[in-house]
């Protein structure tokens, strides 16, 4: 799916493929199925405890004008209410679910919101049985609505299938207005853990690597 795109694209790609190098990847059942009213409460506690050196209080509301760019998304998630929730499986159970765990906080994704309301998405996720996968989409965004800590947001995403796809997720902000973190929703196993994705934009001065190989790269 990927290697057709315009190198502009190739260029988000490649974005991406950095974060491979200096990340990890993967993911089992990563989904931007999120309520912005219903997650708001948690990613307000979770983005202050997975955060260190910055407070999660944005300094001034943000607007759609914040939101153009690249952005490149790392996985989080409650290590503390994980390991509450296997504290009394079997220790088969006990692995399964960890194993889930460490795909999805393995995930990378990088984001393209352009500011003619269309975006272009590539994610990377290893499977639990160890097999790298890739995958992207193109669609729309705009804001449906704008609050003292972050964005409301809804996607439109077409499907292989040909059919339309429309999300409306929380994008929390951070201070510096660089750093935002959205609640995705996982399987049972893992779904009162926290999960989210913290993205932070990728400051661009050329688009120079849209050339390189990226097999070439990830060597």
């Amino acid at each position: 799916m990927l290697k057709d795109r315009s190198s502009r694209t190739h260029f988000l790609f490649s974005i991406f493929v950095t974060g491979f190098l200096v990340g990890a990847l993967g993911c089992s059942e990563p989904t931007s199925e999120t309520s912005a009213k219903s997650q708001t409460t948690t990613l307000d506690s979770q983005a202050a405890s997975e955060t260190t050196s910055t407070s999660t209080t944005v300094k001034t509301q943000p607007t759609s004008n914040d939101l153009p760019g690249i952005w490149l998304g790392n996985a989080v998630i409650d290590k503390a209410k994980l390991t509450q929730k296997i504290s009394s499986l079997t220790p088969e159970q006990q692995e399964l679910i960890l194993a889930k765990a460490s795909s999805f906080l393995s995930t990378i994704m990088a984001v393209e919101y352009k500011p003619d309301g269309t975006l272009e998405n590539d994610l990377e996720m290893v499977s639990m049985d160890g097999q790298v996968m890739r995958d992207g989409s193109q669609g729309n965004w705009r804001v449906l609505e704008s609050r003292d800590s972050g964005l409301v947001i809804e996607t439109s995403e077409t499907l292989p299938d040909g059919n339309i796809a429309k999300t409306e997720s929380f994008l929390k902000f951070f201070a510096d207005g660089n750093r935002f973190v959205t609640a995705v929703t996982l399987g049972p196993d893992l779904r009162d853990c926290d999960a989210m994705i913290v993205f932070e934009k990728q400051q661009l001065t050329g688009l120079n690597v849209a050339d390189q190989n990226l097999e070439t790269e990830r060597r």
